[in-house]
Parts: structure tokens; C-alpha cells; sequence
């Protein structure tokens, strides 16, 4: 089946010449939410210390991330805004992948990492984590 190697559904359409208003319209949105997260410039910061990284996420909107290396050797962090506050996870690299903790270390890139809990709550890994990485650092150009 044609969707099953990665066309989209409005691409399809296209093609056949089905025109459905709605779910285009619902197809651009999707797009347009998940593509921020495709693109590892909008969250990946490279090497910063947590300071920096708070100082860079101050006054955002919760939900908001980042991803720098960890002072840990060989780890990931990622910092995001809850209840207008900073937190702090580690991303560990094991032999199955990369993850915030055993056996959930399951994800061969950071950005295989970043679409998964973009739509999945980080709670099961951190009691203090109760959002997803919703809103990349570099996608906010414009304010709300």
C-alpha cells in the first residue's frame, strides 16, 4: 500500500484527484505542528551548561524545550519549561538506544526521541515532567 512507504494521505488525494477541504485542511495543520520537530536546529543547542540553558528557556511558555549535551559524558539533557519553572532530564545512551531511562531506552536519534514525546507525557520517567516537548526553544520566533 502506497501509505504504508510514507506518502501522505493529502498526497494521495492529490494524485487521484479527491478533494476533501477538511482534511486538508487538517493535513496542512499536522504538518505544520510536527515540522518544528523534524528539524534537530529547532531544539538541538549543542554544548551549554544547565545555567545557560534555564537563562535560554526563562519566560517561555510550558511545554518548551531544548537539548544540549549533558555534563554527564556520553549523555543527552533536555530541559523544559513546567509551571513556568526549568526541569532537567537526563537522555542516556545504551546499547538498545537512546532514552530517559531503562527500558525505555528504545530511540535510535535525538530526534527519534523528540517525535515520540512530542505527543507523550514525560511523567512516567519524572514525577515533576508532566508535559511533552511540545514547543521547540527555536520555533517560538513569534510571540503568542
Amino acid at each position: 500500500m502506497v501509505t504504508q512507504k510514507g506518502a501522505q494521505q493529502k498526497k494521495i488525494n492529490e494524485w487521484l484527484g479527491i478533494k476533501n477541504e477538511t482534511e486538508d485542511q487538517y493535513a496542512l495543520m499536522e504538518d505544520e505542528d510536527d515540522l518544528p520537530h523534524h528539524e534537530e536546529r529547532t531544539w538541538y543547542v549543542g554544548k551549554i551548561n544547565r545555567t545557560q540553558a534555564e537563562e535560554m528557556l526563562n519566560s517561555k511558555r510550558d511545554d518548551t524545550f531544548l537539548i544540549h549535551e549533558s555534563s554527564q559524558w556520553g549523555c543527552y539533557a533536555c530541559s523544559v519549561v513546567v509551571d513556568s519553572d526549568t526541569k532537567h532530564c537526563v537522555i542516556y545512551l545504551s546499547a538498545t538506544g537512546l532514552g530517559f531511562a531503562e527500558p525505555y531506552n528504545l530511540y535510535g536519534s535525538l530526534k527519534e526521541l523528540v517525535l515520540h514525546y512530542q505527543h507523550t507525557s514525560l511523567l512516567q520517567h519524572n514525577d515533576t515532567v508532566t508535559i511533552t516537548l511540545a514547543h521547540p526553544i527555536a520555533s517560538l520566533a513569534s510571540p503568542l
